[in-house]
């Protein structure tokens, strides 16, 4: 049986109540688009139609889609091979070569897209940081995020897919 005396109860009130203390910013802990399978939303359309992001912003997103545009790149190269070797291990049983070749293959195509699956999260969190500041430029970045966003649903889609296709 714990036996508290009454300063360490103190204390752990004080604990407990500096644990709820609105002093910092935080990030969500709600699921991240990419880590879901729902469409990507655009925040409210609040910006004007000849805003234009920041130097510095529009810097952070180009780099976050070339890096996207290389990992769909070879998520798109891979994937043919992938469906070829799905649609064999169909008919097989699990377990034998085809269906461990089709698993194996699909998991290399799973890796290939992480990088897009990654840009994109990292593009949801410059849209928190620069919402909490600019509505107006976080929807700028949520459209300049729109190519990204699409892309890793279509993969999400197309490793579902091939998964079903395979038999797991």
């Amino acid at each position: 049986m714990l036996n508290f005396k009454p300063a360490s109860s103190l204390l752990l009130l004080v604990i407990l109540a500096a644990c709820t203390a609105p002093g910092g910013h935080f990030p969500s802990l709600a699921p991240r688009l990419s880590e879901a399978n729902v469409p990507f939303v655009a925040l409210a359309e609040s910006a004007a139609p000849s805003a234009v992001l920041p130097a510095e912003l529009a810097a952070k997103s180009n780099a976050l889609l070339a890096r996207h545009q290389v990992a769909n790149q070879e998520f798109l190269h891979g994937l043919g091979a992938v469906r070829s070797t799905a649609s064999k291990a169909a008919r097989s049983s699990p377990g034998t070569e085809p269906w461990v070749n089709a698993h194996m293959l699909l998991s290399r195509l799973d890796k290939a897209r992480a990088d897009s699956v990654a840009a994109l999260r990292d593009f949801e969190g410059l849209i928190d940081d620069v919402g909490a500041r600019d509505a107006a430029l976080a929807t700028l970045l949520t459209e300049a995020a729109k190519p990204a966003a699409e892309d890793v649903a279509a993969q999400n889609a197309e490793i579902a897919r091939l998964s079903r296709v395979i038999g797991e």
